[in-house]
């Protein structure tokens, strides 16, 4: 029993920094397109261990059909290490 309770203490403490932490990336973009267009990219991600989907900016830009970024978003939904992760795309 004190190996089991020791475990989930373990396990716990490893997954505390992934629930908090953000996503890390660079946006990047010119903010002189006008944003005609909006895509979105959607990704889920498990106690920082399981990322499941594509929520990168590409992505969001094929989505919605744009060949010229102008900027990006990003949400970020945490609760107790269930993240849900969305990128929009702004463009022409």
């Amino acid at each position: 029993m004190k190996k089991l309770l020791a475990a989930v203490a373990l396990f716990c403490l490893i997954s505390v920094p992934a629930m908090a932490g953000e996503p890390f990336g660079a946006m990047l973009g010119s903010g002189s397109v006008s944003t005609a267009k909006m895509g979105t990219a959607t990704c889920k991600q498990y106690f920082g261990i399981v990322s499941l989907g594509d929520c990168s900016v590409k992505t969001a830009m094929t989505n919605g059909k744009i060949n010229t970024l102008s900027h990006a978003d990003q949400y970020v939904k945490n609760i107790l290490g269930f993240k849900t992760i969305e990128v929009r795309a702004y463009g022409n």
